[in-house]
């Protein structure tokens, strides 16, 4: 079981999980659909393998915006 730390509000927490890959660990961490996830600072698929020692952050983005005139 890979010890990776996550982002979870203001900084990085430490966290087992077991999952190997990203999608696992959106299942896991209930991660919702069209999330980002990136691992060590770049923009990983659900096929990228996940490893003792990761920095994992995941971003959604369902708001919206701007003035209505």
């Amino acid at each position: 079981m890979p010890d990776i730390k996550i982002l979870e509000g203001g900084g990085f927490v430490d966290c087992t999980v077991t999952s190997t890959t990203v999608g696992d660990l959106k299942r896991e961490q209930d991660i919702p659909t069209g999330s980002t996830v990136s691992v060590g600072g770049s923009n990983r698929n659900d096929s990228y393998p996940i490893n003792d020692g990761d920095l994992v952050a995941a971003v959604h983005n369902d708001k919206t915006g701007g003035d209505k005139e």
